[in-house]
């Protein structure tokens, strides 16, 4: 088992007696409000012989949401690698081989259904937390048996996979467009009817029948019509969850520096971009393609009624494929052009609400909202090009449509003057060709943008093909490291292949405990060398070690587990102070927050806020607070972790005094417990350090302590010396 599920399933309940072997009970992680569905979680989980720990369980779940719903918990389930299937269960139709599963039934808490050792069906109650025994043929409601995701076929794209899931929904929308399609016909094969035999025949007998007919195939096809996009709205929603939500993971699970590389802007681009795959896949093009099968039994219907008059619709298909062809370079052009104004617009407009404040203190407002301005126009101008090129294309489509239309028309006329026609038969034909005529109208349409949607679709599948920092192989590779010794030997970085390096054969070693300050001027690495430490960066020379071991051989996921870091700038996310503080840990308790929040001396200032540590943050309320509370918050938050590496981005630049006597007191506190190393330009925190290391034209060299007696030896460490205790 592992340590959700406690006791193992070998015994009862703690306090629980003459109850079964088999009865379980489920650890619940901290930070998270107890309900029947997260008691259910934890416990399936562990059902499952899932490995993972509280902490994975935490991250899986949405991090300002603390009571999940169904469909929280069952996202958790797929991201922790057990996707559910919803099947229906009706009394005695329980198959215990397929357990263990999650069950909602009507007006009552969840529960988990799973076998003991003996075979016997047992129910873990999500409202009280604990087992017992149950009788599985009363049983009834839903059932969400968790399955093994599907293997990745070969040479299969992304979106392909994704598209995959939704195959067996495509026979039973082919079924319903089918007999859409089929009682489609009753209409005009009725008003044929009518005007042959009641009004021409004098056959009003006939007419009470053939009105209930009618009345019966319209009703009819309108409930299938509704079924069919009910069932394409439900693919429409799944959609807009798995696609966002996998672009989005995707984004950052990728190396910091390519992430980096694009704007804001480019990856609100990039999490944009589905919105139109999902309209192509289940608005109007989607109907148009499900019905055009179809018109084949209208073809044959009019092939039936009018003979030539079917090849109406058939000259009007040939029409608008050379209409297509004509048409599709000019309006590819304009929508790219019109897309790529509109996205520098959104660059621009998102530069200036990040920066708002700098311009206003600049005096450059007014320049950067005419610059705006002048690229909204233009974002309007190629708006108005393709709107044009659109409707003109429309147009013509259009034309094409009225065309057909009094061709058939013409003929139709022609074949009842001949005597080869009836005219109820030509009306009915008449009914026909625009049933056919319009979804052939909307799918030409909506072909105009088919290149703009496989364009977006080839961008996602790129982004969703390139290799994540955590990719699957690396992962579980090793434990967290216990020890905090660091370790460069000749490491080298460039930001980008054409710029110089930041740091060029760099070696030096830090034994655990110790407390190491980085110096160097503006822009000299000192932030990156940190971030190589935390795994942010991968060197393209040399080797960084952490607890001894490559930083590369550990999972980043869980080297960053063992690593604290202060940014120059804390930002707090939308949600609680505590919610804040748990990202560093989140199965801390609250004496452990409010312990963190005394170590860093920011304690007395949180209890002094409206809700404590439930005062909501991070929705524009953030920059109302003062940047020293920020700068402790980013320390207790840091500290939460109790890992063996701390690293110090200048968090106290430019701050209080009452701010860096915080910090020195952490640095006090930590001291010998964990490595800490801190980029700085102050002397006074430089001189709470062991050692000094100043970045220097991509070098790095070991310098006095300021005010310390210089050693007689050589300042720099052998960079392979054995860490621990020395003799």
């Amino acid at each position: 088992m592992n340590a959700f599920v406690q006791p193992p399933l070998a015994g009862p309940p703690a306090g629980v007696t003459g109850t079964r072997p088999g009865l379980l009970r489920a650890a619940h992680p901290p930070g998270l409000a107890e309900t029947d569905l997260s008691r259910c979680l934890v416990a399936l989980l562990g059902l499952l012989r899932w490995d993972g720990g509280p902490d994975d369980v935490l991250a899986a779940l949405p991090h300002a949401e603390q009571r999940p719903d169904l469909t929280d918990i069952r996202n958790a389930l797929g991201r922790l690698g057990f996707p559910t299937r919803p099947e229906r269960l009706r009394r005695g139709g329980l198959d215990p081989r397929r357990l263990p599963a999650l069950l909602l039934r009507p007006g009552e808490p969840a529960c988990v259904l799973y076998r003991n050792a003996a075979g016997e069906v047992l129910l873990f109650d999500g409202a009280t937390g604990h087992a017992s025994a149950c009788v599985p043929r009363r049983l009834s409601g839903t059932l969400y048996i968790p399955c093994a995701p599907e293997p990745a076929r070969p040479r299969e794209s992304w979106t392909g996979a994704v598209f995959r899931r939704f195959a067996p929904a495509l026979p039973l929308l082919l079924g319903v467009s089918a007999l859409v399609a089929l009682l489609g016909l009753a209409v005009p094969v009725f008003t044929m009817l009518v005007f042959d035999l009641v009004v021409t025949g004098r056959q009003a007998d006939v007419l009470e029948m053939l009105v209930a007919g009618v009345l019966l195939a319209a009703l009819g096809e309108v409930g299938f019509r509704a079924l069919r996009q009910r069932a394409l709205a439900r693919i429409g929603e799944r959609l807009d969850r798995l696609v966002p939500e996998g672009v989005f993971g995707q984004v950052m699970a990728l190396p910091a520096a390519l992430v980096e590389r694009a704007g804001t802007a480019a990856q609100v681009s990039r999490l944009r971009d589905f919105a139109g795959i999902r309209e192509m896949l289940t608005g109007a093009f989607a109907l148009a393609v499900l019905d055009l099968p179809f018109t084949l039994l209208v073809l044959a219907l009019l092939l039936a009624l009018g003979g030539w008059i079917a090849l109406v619709p058939v000259v009007s298909a040939l029409a608008f494929t050379l209409l297509f062809v004509a048409t599709r370079g000019a309006a590819q052009r304009a929508i790219n052009a019109a897309a790529q104004a509109g996205q520098a617009r959104e660059v621009l407009a998102i530069e200036l609400l990040e920066g708002h404040r700098t311009l206003r203190l600049a005096g450059a407002m007014e320049r950067w909202s005419d610059g705006y301005a002048a690229a909204a126009a233009a974002a309007a101008l190629a708006s108005a090009r393709a709107a044009a090129v659109t409707a003109r294309i429309g147009a013509a489509a259009q034309a094409i449509v009225a065309l057909s239309g009094l061709a058939a028309l013409v003929l139709g006329v022609g074949a009842v003057l001949a005597g080869a026609m009836s005219a109820g038969a030509l009306i009915a034909g008449m009914m026909l060709i625009w049933r056919v005529l319009t979804p052939m109208q909307g799918a030409f349409l909506m072909l105009s943008r088919w290149e703009q949607t496989r364009a977006s679709m080839r961008q996602v599948d790129g982004l969703m093909a390139l290799e994540t920092e955590r990719p699957a192989a690396a992962r579980g590779l090793m434990a967290a490291p216990a020890r905090g010794d660091v370790v460069f030997h000749r490491v080298s970085l460039r930001y980008l292949p054409q710029a110089e390096p930041v740091l060029a054969g760099a070696s030096f070693a830090i034994r655990h405990g110790e407390v190491v300050a980085v110096t160097g001027a503006d822009g000299s690495g000192k932030s990156t060398l940190l971030q190589l430490v935390a795994g942010l960066y991968r060197p393209q020379g040399g080797v960084v070690r952490v607890g001894g071991h490559d930083v590369r051989a550990y999972d980043p996921a869980v080297l960053r587990r063992a690593v604290a870091y202060v940014p120059q700038t804390p930002r707090l996310l939308y949600g609680t102070i505590a919610q804040n503080l748990r990202l560093a840990a989140p199965d801390a308790s609250e004496a452990a927050l409010r312990h963190a929040c005394a170590e860093a001396h920011v304690l007395a200032a949180v209890e002094a806020l409206p809700e404590g540590l439930e005062t909501r943050v991070g929705d524009n309320s953030t920059g109302s607070l003062p940047r020293s509370l920020l700068v402790r918050l980013g320390l207790a938050r840091a500290l939460l972790r109790e890992a063996p590496v701390l690293l110090l981005d200048e968090p106290v630049a430019g701050l209080d005094e009452a701010t860096a006597t915080a910090f020195a007191a952490v640095v006090g506190t930590r001291r010998g417990r964990a490595t800490i190393l801190m980029a700085t330009h102050r002397p006074s925190h430089m001189r709470l350090a062991d050692r000094v290391l100043r970045i220097a034209d991509a070098a790095v060299e070991e310098v006095p302590v300021p005010g310390a007696t210089p050693p007689a030896g050589p300042l720099r460490l052998p960079v392979f010396k054995p860490a621990g205790p020395q003799r």
